[in-house]
């Protein structure tokens, strides 16, 4: 689905669009809704959908400041205030405080069990009324604020300004009680500490923390995306197969994260270049110019420890694939205290519909050896980790 702003009047009003597999707007008609903020995160978004119109618009549930789907999204993403009056938006550059619109949300939805809905950003289009644009991935610019926060939570200086709204920023986008107030207030705020910037308060926050060294401006799709990317229905999508998909965007942004390099490197050597699944050694050699194996983050979201060596584990490029594709599941076993992979129960009907060779995995299947984790115990997998990465696939972390 999208969220997408509709002229109405002088004030845009955002709307619901499209389908998602089964679920249509009319769906969610007087449910709450949360916004995910990072898989198993989520705040409470004070609003929901009603037919306004014959359209399926957003309204709040409480009055008082502007709390908004839009405004709450760029607030976490750290972007600059939108506005909802698109032709009041003029700049040679988006986004600029007040001076942009955010066009169209990409989301997937889910209804959760306690009867709300879960909306979870994928990807945003910002732009104004000159028809300057910009496509941000959700988890990619939402990587970025997590090595922010990280930063900020390492400052103990209470004088510190930045830092000190920083960790606000934190407690109000990973509270699922966070109030109305505390989540419109928390960007206001920032941007007040910082100066009252005009321009994008990301980089500034990122420099301030020496956290540069992307190649691009991280989360920009603007060259690759175009209006098919946000056509309006999903198709036949599951909520497993959607949260699946959340996960490898997010272990994708943050393998491109400045510190990434460090992290492969570590996971690498603490295994000894040797596949965590298949217990193949694969090195760089002298006649080739990588190694086979990769550093896959367990928690690609994980809060202050994401590129750290027990948030990772060292796999061959097949199995790498294999693991963020969800085609195989790392899991630990507390009561023998071993690692297993498994494969999901619904990978093997859909392999055999494909006409898929699930062979070489399936023989993967059962305990890991031990000689297959690095000689540190400390730097295995955190069990904590594993646990709260299955959670969220297994649809019970929010």
């Amino acid at each position: 689905m999208n969220l997408t702003l509709r002229p109405s009047g002088g004030r845009g009003e955002y709307e619901l669009a499209g389908r998602q597999g089964d679920l249509g707007p009319a769906d969610l008609f007087g449910r709450p809704m949360f916004l995910e903020i990072l898989p198993g995160v989520a705040v409470n978004a004070h609003c929901n959908c009603v037919l306004r119109d014959g359209k399926a618009r957003i309204r709040l549930t409480q009055t008082g400041r502007n709390a908004h789907p839009s405004v709450l999204i760029a607030g976490a993403l750290m972007l600059p205030k939108p506005r909802r009056e698109r032709n009041e938006t003029h700049g040679a550059v988006v986004p600029l405080w007040d001076r942009f619109v955010m066009q169209t949300v990409r989301i997937d939805v889910v209804l959760r069990p306690g009867g709300n809905v879960l909306i979870s950003p994928l990807t945003v289009r910002i732009e104004n009324g000159d028809d300057v644009r910009r496509d941000i991935s959700f988890a990619e610019r939402m990587a970025r604020v997590v090595r922010v926060w990280t930063a900020a939570a390492a400052v103990n200086d209470l004088a510190d300004r930045v830092a000190v709204a920083v960790r606000a920023h934190i407690s109000a986008f990973t509270s699922a009680t966070s109030t109305q107030a505390q989540l419109a207030g928390a960007l206001p705020d920032l941007h007040a500490a910082l100066g009252s910037p005009t321009g994008d308060l990301l980089p500034i926050l990122e420099a301030r923390y020496a956290l540069g060294g992307y190649a691009r401006p991280v989360g920009d799709l603007s060259d690759e995306l175009d209006d098919d990317d946000f056509i309006e229905d999903v198709g036949p999508v599951s909520p497993e197969e959607a949260r699946v998909e959340r996960v490898r965007q997010w272990r994708l942004a943050a393998a491109r994260g400045a510190s990434s390099a460090a992290f492969r490197r570590d996971v690498r050597e603490a295994y000894n270049s040797r596949c965590m699944f298949s217990g193949k050694r694969l090195p760089r050699t002298d006649a080739t110019a990588t190694a086979g194996v990769d550093a896959a983050h367990i928690l690609p979201w994980s809060l202050f420890d994401l590129d750290v060596t027990d948030n990772g584990i060292c796999l061959s490029k097949e199995c790498h694939w294999a693991f963020d594709a969800g085609v195989l599941r790392l899991s630990h076993d507390d009561t023998v205290s071993r690692y297993v992979v498994s494969i999901p129960a619904r990978i093997p009907p859909a392999a055999l519909a494909a006409g898929f060779d699930l062979g070489s995995f399936a023989a993967l299947v059962g305990e890991v050896p031990l000689d297959r984790l690095p000689v540190d115990a400390a730097l295995w997998p955190s069990r904590v980790y594993v646990g709260e990465l299955n959670r969220f696939l297994d649809g019970l972390a929010v």
